[in-house]
């Protein structure tokens, strides 16, 4: 199975809890009572407007499994700020089983998302790990996480983040749905009392941290073909800029002052790294590749 290095990197690295100027978010996950765990999906929140929806993809990291890439690529669709969006498993009951229990039709559906309560999901932009639920390379059978026919979700004001952290979820525990009945449509049955709390999630301040990225940031040419790039802003400030490789080690670093600094990295041999820039309280990565 082909190692995802970026999701890797990203974990090591703990640049922040916050991946700056992020638009989407993981805010919760089902695994449902109905025959086969229908409804299975998980619950997304746009933090901000998203003109096309297909630089995001989504992983199902099952039974312990480590992460290998993108299972499944949304179609280019434009969504609002504070939409909430549904990725549901398909099969049985998938559909109809978010209408009658959770009050929601789910807008995408994708037999790659067959999730279970003891699997990570990993959300991505242009292929960079940028969210986490679970913890991948781990079975979340009898963890803190576990969910087995039942639920998790994100706490109001918990940041999008590469490392799971079980404080910022609430979760419904292992067998929570198990004999919950709505077939009344009346949703007033004891047994389900506990049912997935959709679109609860608020963000807070969150989506003003997009103003923490680099203000006109950018960096050419990428590929580097010649051992030499060029990091520029719209601010002369001071930027500390830090390469790291692929397991995580500080490879390269320098500062420099004004609005564009051409960078030699012939010490660098060829492959991928992660570019990071800090100017002042803003923060910049990428994924770099050196041929």
């Amino acid at each position: 199975m082909k190692k995802n290095y970026f999701f890797t990197l990203l974990l090591t690295l703990c640049f922040s809890v916050l991946s700056f100027g992020q638009d989407l978010m993981i805010t919760g996950a089902i695994d449902g009572p109905l025959p086969g765990g229908y409804p299975k999906g998980i619950e997304l929140y746009a933090i901000n407007a998203i003109p096309d929806l297909s630089i995001y993809g989504i992983e199902r990291a099952a039974n312990g499994n480590e992460s290998d890439g993108v299972d499944y690529t949304f179609p280019a669709d434009a969504i609002d700020a504070g939409t909430f969006i549904y990725l549901a498993a398909t099969g049985d009951g998938s559909s109809e089983g978010f209408v009658q229990y959770l009050g929601v039709t789910p807008q995408y559906f994708s037999g790659d998302i067959n999730i279970n309560g003891d699997d990570a999901v990993v959300l991505y932009e242009n292929a960079v790990a940028i969210d986490v639920f679970g913890v991948v390379g781990v079975d979340g059978s009898g963890e803190d996480w576990d969910h087995l026919d039942g639920w998790a979700y994100r706490s109001s004001g918990a940041l999008p983040s590469t490392t799971f952290n079980v404080s910022d979820w609430s979760f419904s525990g292992a067998n929570a749905l198990d004999g919950c009945d709505k077939s009344d449509d009346t949703g007033t049955n004891a047994e389900c009392d506990s049912v997935f709390p959709t679109g609860t999630y608020t963000s807070g301040a969150t989506a003003s941290l997009k103003n923490n990225t680099i203000e006109g940031f950018a960096t050419y040419p990428n590929p580097i073909t010649n051992k030499n790039f060029t990091v520029s802003s719209s601010s002369t400030d001071t930027k500390e800029v830090a390469i790291f490789s692929v397991i995580g080690k500080k490879v390269f670093s320098t500062s420099f002052s004004g609005l564009n600094k051409n960078l030699d990295v012939s010490s660098l041999n060829s492959g991928v790294y992660i570019l990071k820039v800090t100017e002042g309280s803003k923060l910049a990565t990428k994924k770099l590749v050196i041929r």
